[in-house]
């Protein structure tokens, strides 16, 4: 303010257009100009130190109040990966190859459960055969002495000839499902991949196992239901009761050998 009141035709911040007036000499115009040019430029720096010192006044007050002029800059977020951190994929590779694989086998079908419950029977049938195809009861005449007689119930039971509850009732029937719905097929296709060779003869081996059951099942049956009839033909007797029973076991035996045979070829 006190450069600017050197000069008597210029006031503060605007430039002295009474310097253009006519009654100026050309060299008294040209030396006021310069020196009115001088002054406005001063006054220009003087605004701007003047406006620096506040700044810098205001940065000094939020400094010593803990406070920032200016909103916080907020950190920039990490770059999305879809890695996995280092120590992540190595615990994982560890716990992959210390844990012990677990195999969980496929759920066993109606048929291969019919089967092995039929193999079951028909083995415990020949494990105990004379007990399971001997009836003990009381006599009427004399309480305390045992009447025993041979009987083919338990045969005709145990092949499915005899109650509809049994395993192996209707037995041909769920041999052929298991060739029908491609069970077969899958478990041979496990079991021997791509050796065709090797999976032709286990369907014969199944095929000619499943022929011998059901001929042997029928025939142990048949020879069961006529020994119950044994005693009541003319010249039958106890005996030709007992004679029928022991031939219907062989067919037993046949049986089981063939549901064996099926269930190794299954796999059950």
């Amino acid at each position: 303010v006190a450069l600017c009141a050197l000069s008597s035709h210029a006031t503060p911040f605007s430039r002295p257009h009474s310097l253009y007036t006519s009654h100026y000499r050309p060299k008294e115009l040209y030396s006021t100009v310069v020196r009115a040019n001088q002054i406005y430029a001063l006054q220009r720096w003087l605004l701007r130190l003047m406006w620096s010192f506040r700044l810098l006044g205001l940065l000094a007050t939020c400094t010593a109040l803990n406070l920032s002029p200016l909103p916080p800059r907020k950190a920039p977020l990490p770059p999305l990966s879809c890695t996995p951190p280092l120590t992540a994929t190595v615990a994982l590779s560890l716990s992959l190859l210390l844990t012990p694989t677990i195999c969980f086998a496929a759920a066993p079908t109606a048929e291969d459960i019919k089967i092995s419950k039929g193999y079951e029977q028909i083995s415990g049938l020949l494990d105990n055969w004379n007990e399971a195809t001997t009836n003990c009861k009381t006599s009427n005449d004399n309480p305390y002495k045992g009447n025993c007689d041979r009987t083919p119930i338990k045969v005709m039971e145990v092949l499915g000839y005899k109650s509809t509850t049994s395993p192996l009732f209707n037995a041909e029937k769920t041999l052929l499902k298991v060739q029908l719905n491609g069970e077969l097929d899958k478990v041979l296709a496990e079991r021997w991949g791509d050796d065709s060779k090797k999976i032709r003869s286990e369907e014969l081996r199944y095929q000619a196992a499943v022929d011998s059951y059901l001929q042997s099942s029928d025939e142990g049956s048949g020879l069961a239901y006529i020994s119950s009839w044994g005693e009541a033909n003319p010249g039958g007797g106890k005996d030709r009761i007992e004679l029928f029973i022991e031939r219907s076991k062989q067919d037993v035996l046949n049986c089981q050998k063939s549901l064996g045979i099926v269930k190794d070829v299954l796999g059950i």
